[in-house]
Formats: C-alpha cells, sequence, structure tokens
C-alpha cells in the first residue's frame, strides 16, 4: 500500500496547497482508486456543504472535494479524499503517518478552484464535524471535534498574547508589571487547556510553552508544573529542559542534574530517554564541565545511534568551544532568496536572530504567529531577523514562501542539516533559534515550545527606543478587553480579527 504524491517536478504549484491552482482537478480524478498509507494514526471527518443562493438552500450538493494533504518534500500525499453526495454530505477517513497538523481544504465541483481551507489536527481516534454553507465570505472552515478545538483553543491564547504586546508598545510607559501581568495571563491560559481539552496534540504543546512564558518570572511554578507533564505528552523532553533550567537557577547545578534523573526514568520512549540524556549533557556544559559532558555524549551516541539527538551529542566537543552563552558566535555568510550577501560579522550592532526552520513543520507552523509578532513589535533596523531553511530543495521552499508570511531575511541551506549554515550551530532539530546580541555573542539557543522566553531575553537586549512604532503594527491587532477575559471572551477571539491574525 502506498500514498498517493505527485511529483514538483511536474506540477511545482501543487505543494502550495494553500495557494491557487487549477491542475488539481486532473489529479483527483485518480483519487478513488487509490489506497490509503498503513499508518498507526486514523481518524474520522463527516459533515455537509451547502449552497445558499438568494436564501434558498435546496438543490443537488453533490461533488465538492474535501481533502487533506500532506506535504512531504516535492510530494503531496492524499491523507484523506471525500465528495459530498446530493444532500451535500461527506464522509472520510484521514489516515496519516503520525499524530500532527495537516492541511484540510475544500474545492469546488470542477476540482479546479480551492474554496477554503484551515489547519486540521489528525489523531488517534479523534473523530471530526464540519458544515460549510457555501458562499463563506470572511467565514472560515470551523472542523468540530476535541483535538480542533483545542487548536482553536490555543491559537485564541496565542493571538490574545499578541495583542497585548502590541497595547504594550502604544502604551506611553511600559513598566515591569505590566510585563509580568501580560506573562501570568498567557501562561495561565495555555496551561487550563490541559484540563479543558486532555491529552490533545495542541494542549499538550500549550501546557509546555506556558512553562516557557513563566523562565525566570516564577520557576518554582516551572518545575512544579513540568513534574505534571505525562511523558505520553510529545513534548516531554521540552518540559524537561525547561524545568532543569528552572531548578539550576534555584538551587543550582546538583539539584537540576537530579530533576533531569527523575525526567529520565519517567521516560516511557527510547527518543525520549536520548533527549533527556541530552538535557544533561547540556547542564554539563553550562556548568562547564566539558570532560563530563563529553563523558555522557559518548553514552548517549552509543545508546542512541539512530536519533537526531546522537548527531547533535557527535559535535559536542565543538559546541563546548563555540556555542557557549557568551561566546562569539561564529560567523556566517550567505545569500539570501533576495539576492543579497551577508555576514553575521556585518551585522555587528543590533541583535541578530538565526532562525532554522523546515517547511510545513507542526511546530513551526504553531510558533510562526508569535515569530512574526516578535518582528513586528521590533523596529526594522533595531534586529536582524534571518531565516534559513533546512530543507535544501528550492522549489519546495518557493512554494511555502510564496503562501506563508514570513518576514525578515531568508535563506536556504543548500545541503540541508548537512550544510555549513547548519553544522556551524550544531542545528539537528528544526524549528531552532539562536539570538545573538549586538556585540556578537550568544545569548541562547532555543527549540520548539522555547520561543517565549527567547522573546523575553530579546526584550531585555532592546532599549524601549528599538521598539517598533505603534503607527507599524496592523489595526487589527489593536483593540483589547480591559483587564482579564472571561470563557465567553476566549471563545469569542476564534472568529473575525483574531483568527486573521492567526493565518497571516
Amino acid at each position: 500500500m502506498r500514498l498517493l504524491s505527485f511529483g514538483l517536478s511536474t506540477r511545482p504549484r501543487l505543494l502550495g496547497l494553500m495557494g491557487r491552482t487549477a491542475v488539481l482537478a486532473g489529479l483527483l480524478v485518480a483519487l478513488g482508486a487509490c489506497q490509503r498509507p498503513q499508518s498507526a494514526v486514523q481518524s474520522h471527518l463527516k459533515g455537509q456543504v451547502v449552497v445558499d443562493s438568494a436564501g434558498v438552500t435546496t438543490g443537488d450538493f453533490s461533488g465538492f472535494r474535501v481533502l487533506v494533504l500532506r506535504p512531504d518534500g516535492r510530494r503531496l500525499d492524499t491523507l484523506g479524499h471525500a465528495r459530498t453526495d446530493a444532500n451535500g454530505r461527506f464522509r472520510m477517513r484521514i489516515t496519516a503517518p503520525r499524530r500532527g497538523v495537516y492541511p484540510l481544504t475544500l474545492w469546488d465541483r470542477a476540482g479546479q478552484r480551492r474554496l477554503a481551507g484551515v489547519d486540521y489536527v489528525v489523531a488517534s481516534g479523534d473523530t471530526g464535524s464540519l458544515s460549510v454553507e457555501l458562499p463563506l465570505g470572511q467565514a472560515a472552515l470551523r472542523p468540530a471535534s476535541p483535538e480542533n478545538r483545542a487548536l482553536r483553543a490555543y491559537r485564541n491564547a496565542m493571538t490574545m498574547h499578541g495583542r497585548m504586546m502590541t497595547r504594550r508598545l502604544q502604551a506611553e510607559e511600559s513598566t515591569a508589571n505590566s510585563r509580568v501581568q501580560n506573562i501570568r495571563l498567557t501562561s495561565s491560559t495555555l496551561w487550563t487547556l490541559r484540563d479543558r481539552y486532555p491529552g490533545t496534540y495542541a494542549a499538550q504543546f500549550a501546557a509546555v510553552q506556558s512553562l516557557s512564558f513563566l523562565e525566570q518570572w516564577n520557576d518554582s511554578l516551572v518545575v512544579a508544573r513540568a513534574g505534571q507533564i505525562a511523558s505520553s505528552s510529545s513534548r516531554f523532553v521540552d518540559a524537561a529542559r525547561i524545568a532543569r533550567r528552572a531548578e539550576a537557577r534555584q538551587r543550582g547545578h546538583r539539584s537540576a542534574l537530579a530533576l533531569v534523573d527523575s525526567f529520565q526514568v519517567r521516560a516511557s520512549t527510547s527518543r525520549q530517554e536520548a533527549g533527556v540524556k541530552a538535557i544533561r549533557i547540556q547542564a554539563f556544559l553550562d556548568s562547564m564541565q566539558v570532560e563530563a559532558a563529553l563523558s555522557a555524549a559518548q553514552r548517549l551516541r552509543a545508546d542512541h545511534s539512530r536519533t537526531q539527538w546522537a548527531q547533535w551529542a557527535r559535535r559536542v566537543r565543538y559546541e563546548a568551544h563555540h556555542l557557549q552563552p557568551g561566546m562569539t558566535a561564529p560567523n556566517l555568510t550567505l545569500h539570501t532568496l533576495a539576492g543579497d550577501t551577508l555576514s553575521l560579522r556585518g551585522l555587528r550592532g543590533r541583535p541578530v536572530l538565526l532562525e532554522y526552520y523546515r517547511p510545513g513543520s507542526d511546530l513551526y507552523n504553531l510558533q510562526r504567529p508569535l515569530r512574526n509578532a516578535i518582528y513586528e513589535t521590533t523596529r526594522s533596523d533595531s534586529v536582524a531577523l534571518i531565516s534559513i531553511s533546512v530543507e535544501p530543495d528550492s522549489l519546495v521552499n518557493r512554494a511555502f514562501l510564496r503562501n506563508q508570511r514570513l518576514p525578515g531575511r531568508k535563506a536556504i541551506a543548500p545541503k540541508g542539516r548537512e550544510d555549513l549554515l547548519a553544522t556551524r550551530y550544531n542545528v539537528v532539530h528544526a524549528p531552532t533559534w539562536v539570538l545573538i546580541d549586538a556585540n556578537g555573542a550568544i545569548v541562547d539557543q532555543y527549540r520548539a515550545s522555547e520561543l517565549p522566553v527567547l522573546q523575553q531575553h530579546l526584550i531585555r537586549l532592546l532599549p524601549d527606543s528599538m521598539s517598533a512604532p505603534a503607527s507599524t503594527v496592523s489595526p487589527g491587532s489593536l483593540v483589547l478587553p480591559r483587564g482579564s477575559f472571561t470563557e465567553t471572551e476566549r471563545e469569542g477571539l476564534e472568529t473575525g480579527p483574531a483568527v486573521r491574525v492567526l493565518d497571516s
């Protein structure tokens, strides 16, 4: 059994699955005869598509196509496909290689025009429903299931955080108290998702990201809550990493190592165990115990040779001597997609944020709104944001960037993770961010759920005069309810301007 895939070499626009393409029509003909791949992750989606013409919703609504797709390099795999019957009803089984977020799209009867699209969580056992009334106008597709309600709630919380950031920019005076209030509110909102939507993909991510918001503001709470992150969470290793730093700040290196040991005991998979062992190595590096780090790295490589953590551990000696906070950042010379040539050394005098990402990555997609908010709330001449794709295929990158808003300078690592642009910073996981201060010294490296703490570190590097002026902020994101917001207000964020901000 195999996935249906379409080569980009002959139809390059297909990877831009959220773009406009007429080629899909011919490809859809073959879908009915294609078998879906074997996988451990299956879910179901059912619903109805109707057309409201002058207030009348009667007629034949057959032939609309509903697709769940997966971009994979130059391939576009169909994970689920259905056509509506005469009543507009459809039902499909979705089979995915792993739990995650995939594009759900609705197409017209001819398969030539994409009518709407939305991110959709595919998780084992999740059953969703979708009701659509055409024309949609400004409305968005709103699939309903526990997993997808959790995804909307997460994005609503991040939209609120972005609005609070904007509000601070407009205020005449930004105080530490206001920053703490914003952080507490966002962290609390994210943390509560684990109770509202237990075990869901987005809630697991939100819970760990809530810890990142609290770093250095309430480290004792970070450690306490990290202990509640189950090993079944896909972000278990991220929680251990954040908790280790918090414990080290509170009680020192030995106590932090003991905490790492407790996470290693709780690890439920070999991959998690390798990730926790990598945290132990980083703890040794942070405390300048290079030989202990090298010894631990050797054991990790022997025990988990096929993991990305082992790839990272092979370069621990280099990391110890070149990539620790406070060290001069290794220089890079790169060619941007705009045709410019720049070097990190030439950007001295302002902070630089290096971003390594892979097009279509779930984690990067979840973090992109906050990443863009960081860009927009700093002046364009105050911070240099350089995004480096570790996907070497230029067609894949072009298709991704055509349909995603990604401000800043952009480049491609021609050899992927093995390229000098990536190995110079020992990048084996994407997304990864590296923050460099105005003097060219490394501030720190950040992964997956750690973008909020990166945001805090960047703010501390910038004087207030280097924040973006209020006039540069999108008007649609300026209005905030006063004080704390209720559950009803939070749900109200799911429509209107908030959706446009999240999808930007």
